[in-house]
């Protein structure tokens, strides 16, 4: 059995893995308690993450940082 990487979890979490790979994360993480507690230690991460920039994505992007891209955008025409 394979021992997961922090890319594994991620793309678990993600939901970017195919069926193949997602049953065999889930068999370690069944069988594994180190896996499945760093597994928990992700999802809480994910979750913190969530919870303190969420907000932001709805945050209309500043006037001068969109002055900035126009500018750039202008000089590279």
């Amino acid at each position: 059995m394979k021992r997961l990487t922090m890319s594994d979890i991620n793309a678990y979490l993600d939901g970017a893995l195919n069926d193949e790979e997602k049953k065999e994360v889930e068999l370690v993480i069944k069988t594994d308690v180190e896996a499945a507690a760093l597994l928990q230690q992700y999802r809480q991460h994910v979750q913190e993450l969530h919870r303190i920039y969420d907000g932001v994505l709805n945050e209309p992007v500043p006037e001068r940082m969109l002055d900035l891209l126009r500018r750039r955008r202008s000089e590279s025409d």
